[in-house]
């Protein structure tokens, strides 16, 4: 699924003039699939940062941060929507893709070593026809890319017991979680056909997007607020920990709030 209502892939003419008179200048950088120059890069439209990527209407802009105001605004939003008790997973799934607010959920390579290199975001996205991933992350780092696969959880219902152990919801979750990795054990690979469908023109899928490799594989699920997390703070923060080892990484709507604050002051990924 593509994230906006502009297709990236196609450029009108006077983008592309504008691109052609950015070209000349002396060293380059790579973007996505591309070489744009590394002086001109922070002058590129928007339009040809998207353009030039990997996958552009997927791609993260790392300078779209830049404009703070406004995420400042969509952020507020969304943690005033947290705020309703009747708010659900969908409540918050749903806010993200209407009001393209991707930075919120893209906030998360806050707790990873890549995705400052590049950076793209693919809501609900189809693991064959049996499972469906809420948010997967794509990021490229000095390592080359590597995935998240996101899980959204219901922010009030089942999320903690007051004994610190994991309700319902994280429980759903980590299952969750394990149908997907026994998935993409055996069919990864098919995956590279997705992949074909949303990448550049111009680009050729790399050796991650082709063939698996756990270590590249990374597993949130996101549920509950803080204050589920403090009922028996030691325990839960235990288990979250425990998790962790295992590739999970659990995380509370509290921490995407915190993580986007933080994406929005650094101006970037």
């Amino acid at each position: 699924m593509k994230l906006y209502s502009r297709d990236y892939n196609n450029l009108t003419e006077k983008e592309l003039e504008e691109w052609n008179t950015l070209k000349e200048s002396q060293a380059s950088q790579r973007l996505g699939s591309m070489q744009v120059k590394e002086n001109n890069y922070p002058n590129l439209p928007k339009t040809i940062r998207h353009h030039l990527s990997f996958f552009p209407n997927n791609y993260l802009d790392t300078l779209e941060p830049n404009n703070q105001e406004k995420l400042q605004v969509l952020l507020n939003q969304f943690s005033s929507l947290l705020n309703e008790t009747s708010s659900t997973e969908q409540t918050m799934l749903n806010f993200i893709r209407e009001k393209e607010a991707y930075f919120i959920i893209a906030a998360l390579f806050d707790n990873y070593r890549f995705g400052h290199h590049d950076a793209y975001i693919f809501p609900e996205f189809q693991l064959g026809t049996d499972y469906r991933v809420d948010f997967l992350l794509v990021g490229e780092g000095s390592g080359g890319y590597q995935f998240i696969f996101v899980e959204l959880e219901d922010p009030y219902k089942k999320i903690v017991l007051k004994d610190g152990n994991l309700g319902e919801a994280f429980r759903k979750g980590i299952i969750q979680i394990s149908d997907w990795r026994r998935w993409l054990s055996s069919e990864f690979q098919s995956l590279s056909r997705t992949f074909e469908k949303y990448k550049s023109r111009n680009a050729t899928l790399t050796k991650e997007f082709m063939r698996f490799d756990p270590s590249r594989c990374h597993f949130a699920v996101v549920a509950g607020r803080r204050s589920d997390f403090n009922k028996n703070k030691e325990k839960t923060y235990r288990i979250s920990r425990e998790h962790e080892h295992q590739g999970i990484k659990l995380f509370h709507y509290d921490n995407l709030i915190d993580f986007s604050k933080s994406v929005i002051r650094r101006r970037t990924y």
